[in-house]
């Protein structure tokens, strides 16, 4: 246990002039036990030191650990936890990566049972389901998702300026002035456009060029694949590189409705697994679905828009293959995205690109006319490549303040 202790401390020092994101309050609960869910290089990590600085910076009752450590393969986490108590009256554990930990649910039940006034704060893949467990944690945890930066995160980041979260309706009531002097970032659309590029993956930050971002990307990709959907869905090697292909598919198509059943017979696959492998990419982080707006059978007989989940992967696969981004796919999802992250309902629409409330909008470039909106109430078109916004128009950018 020392040995944990005396990486926790090294791991806590490092921090040093972090971003702290307004998320980080959304996250913080006094509930027992607590889960930090969302894709690989978003942050999770970084979030669990910042707390543990935060709140346990002079103590030693606070505890950070890795899921996969060494120390797990031959130790149970169960055990570390009491002696932790015992020894050092020890009252939160963070624990990284929990799904890398054999057992983890039956053993954080266990610690809940036995030791009422002691907190876990753990993270893990999107793709953890506490209902699904064996061992009913539904009752004992609360989890709470994070996401990668917004475009506004990214400008505060950036430029070290805080910038005001705008909700839908403020955008649309502003969309012809300037919200807070936003148009009047220097070199805005600049800023749009690289943010798109390397700007939603905190962990991009630390690479001086896009090229070892995109490398990084690729990992995360890898690692996902081969490490996450591997372990916890129990796959063997030899079905994980379809996971690859329907990526490579997703990456190459314009935005639409994607039928799983021809998505099948290109791979050579079963309909039913290629159902099941994108909603893994889906839970995962790796992709990102746009519904229709159905209810009961209809939404489950509609297929869905399918899109990579954010528009960096979109680049990292266009350094993989050499084939070219999809710039229609990256507006909508830019859109989809904030839309998504910042608790919206999005859905797609066959007059305009998608509804959210009780408006409907058209995504496109600079020339894009309003012809496949007009007559519809409370339509807008989305335009990147514009500053300000008209009778019909929004800025595609200020969608990015929505959280």
């Amino acid at each position: 246990m020392e040995n944990l202790f005396t990486i926790s401390i090294n791991l806590i020092n490092t921090l040093e002039n972090i971003y702290v994101r307004e998320c980080y309050d959304r996250l913080e609960t006094n509930h027992r036990i607590v889960g930090i869910v969302g894709s690989r290089g978003i942050g999770k990590t970084t979030y669990l030191l910042y707390y543990l600085k935060s709140h346990y910076s002079n103590s030693d009752k606070g505890l950070y650990v890795s899921a996969d450590d060494i120390y797990f393969s031959t130790n149970k986490l169960v055990d570390l936890v009491d002696e932790f108590i015992k020894e050092r009256d020890g009252e939160l554990i963070c624990i990284d990566e929990i799904h890398r930990y054999p057992n983890w649910a039956q053993e954080l039940k266990n610690i809940y049972d036995r030791y009422p006034k002691f907190r876990v704060i753990f993270s893990g893949s999107s793709s953890i389901n506490l209902i699904k467990q064996t061992y009913d944690l539904s009752r004992r945890a609360v989890l709470k998702a994070m996401y990668g930066f917004s475009f506004r995160e990214y400008l505060e980041f950036t430029t070290k300026t805080k910038y005001p979260i705008l909700s839908i309706d403020e955008i649309v009531q502003n969309r012809t002035l300037s919200i807070n002097g936003i148009r009047d970032i220097p070199g805005l659309i600049g800023q749009y456009k690289q943010y798109l590029k390397a700007g939603y993956y905190p962990l991009n930050f630390a690479f001086s060029n896009d090229m070892d971002t995109y490398e990084a990307l690729l990992g995360v990709v890898d690692k996902t694949i081969y490490v996450d959907i591997s372990t916890y869905y129990l796959l063997k090697t030899s079905t994980l590189n379809v996971f690859k292909q329907i990526l490579y598919f997703i990456h190459t198509s314009k935005p639409s409705v994607i039928n799983p059943s021809r998505l099948a017979n290109s791979l050579g696959k079963d309909n039913k697994d290629i159902t099941s492998y994108l909603d893994m990419l889906n839970d995962t982080g790796l992709l990102r679905y746009l519904l229709i707006n159905k209810s009961g059978h209809a939404l489950i007989r509609n297929t869905k828009k399918v899109y990579l989940n954010n528009p960096n992967l979109s680049y990292a696969l266009q350094f993989d293959t050499g084939k070219p981004v999809e710039i229609g796919a990256l507006r909508e999802l830019f859109v989809i995205l904030h839309m998504d992250n910042a608790g919206y309902k999005v859905f797609y629409s066959k007059r305009g690109d998608i509804v959210v409330d009780k408006y409907v909008f058209e995504i496109g470039g600079k020339n894009k006319d309003a012809h496949q909106i007009n007559g519809i109430e409370n339509s807008y078109l989305l335009k990147d490549d514009v500053l300000l916004g008209g009778t019909k128009t929004i800025p595609i950018y200020l969608l990015g303040f929505l959280y």
